[in-house]
């Protein structure tokens, strides 16, 4: 039953100052060891996994108990305090990409959509505030007048702990916002989202940019990537801590991303320009040569980016594998 303690300790050091990280586990360690000693020479045997995870649950949910060594709460008390701020990111995130995206639609059916989507803008601070403001009533109202220890200890189970400690988990605010981009492109990938796509050039001349025939060949790649995207953020918001699973399905679409930028490279130029009245045929090659060209920057980054992340999660997995070798702890 060592590694159901070792998941624990990890939990909380994962949240802990790295100053302060390893002499805090050292003490929750012994702690924590000798309230199982105790309970098993009351016994007279081992404990169970379910005996353990009771121990353990004793002590209090990692956040939590990080939070008390670290001792920054002020306005909401520190048993509650782990949660606010994820909270708020949450609440403030959600409501700003809701109001984005209905800026967004009011923007692209208006004949100025740029004045439009400003106009928007004081909607989208305003019920960022108004989500904040509540949030925070409700904190204070639980802490003053609710359990809040029985609210933050009763949910979790210590045998839900993640075995693998790889990397810090994504917040539900993060993989939130990264399922919602996920979706725009998606909308906007099957023609379902139209974007404006007019780049002007000087005062009375502009072009339309639109993808070349070059990425027809992609297109089901494309989609099928961006499924996998979502379906990767949105395992994240259910189960945000690392795992092998997931990482193999990040390493699938970085590899599958490279895949589409090497075919795409293959056949260029990458958008096509259309000239609107007004625009000389000079300025339209001068259009297609730098949107091209950016375009392809853009891929070349982003390439590098997957390349480096596939490289990364590689690494992961085969420390996950030294982790799990006998004799191996899951802090890391």
């Amino acid at each position: 039953m060592t590694d159901l303690v070792e998941r624990y300790l990890a939990s909380v050091e994962r949240r802990l100052p790295k100053a302060t990280a390893q002499d805090i586990t050292a003490e929750l360690r012994e702690a924590l060891l000798a309230k199982v000693d105790a309970r098993e020479a009351a016994l007279g045997r081992a404990l169970n996994a379910d005996e353990m995870a009771e121990v353990i649950k004793t002590f209090g949910a990692p956040a939590v108990v990080a939070a008390r060594y670290e001792g920054r709460m002020h306005l909401i008390g520190p048993v509650l305090y782990p949660w606010f701020w994820p909270a708020q990111r949450t609440a403030v995130g959600v409501t700003a990409a809701i109001f984005l995206v209905l800026a967004a639609i009011r923007a692209l059916a208006s004949d100025r959509p740029v004045q439009a989507m400003l106009q928007s803008a004081d909607n989208v601070i305003g019920w960022g505030l108004a989500a904040f403001a509540i949030v925070t009533l409700v904190f204070v109202l639980v802490e003053r007048m609710g359990d809040p220890v029985k609210l933050a200890e009763g949910w979790w189970d210590p045998k839900s702990l993640p075995r693998e400690h790889i990397r810090k988990p994504r917040s539900l605010f993060e993989s939130g916002i990264s399922l919602f981009f996920d979706i725009v492109f998606m909308l906007f990938w099957t023609s379902l989202l139209p974007f404006p796509n007019e780049l002007p050039l000087r005062d009375g001349a502009s072009v339309a940019v639109t993808l070349s025939p070059a990425w027809a060949a992609v297109y089901w790649p494309v989609l099928a990537l961006a499924l996998m995207a979502a379906a990767g953020h949105l395992h994240d918001m259910v189960r945000p801590a690392w795992n092998r699973l997931r990482s193999a399905l990040s390493m699938a679409g970085y590899a599958g991303g490279l895949a589409v930028v090497w075919v795409l490279l293959q056949s260029r130029p990458l958008v096509d320009v259309q000239p609107q009245p007004g625009t000389s045929a000079e300025d339209l090659e001068r259009a297609l040569l730098l949107v091209d060209g950016v375009l392809l920057v853009s891929l070349g980054i982003a390439a590098l980016v997957w390349a480096i992340a596939l490289a990364v999660e590689a690494y992961r997995q085969v420390k996950a594998t030294r982790m799990s070798e006998p004799g191996a702890t899951a802090a890391a």
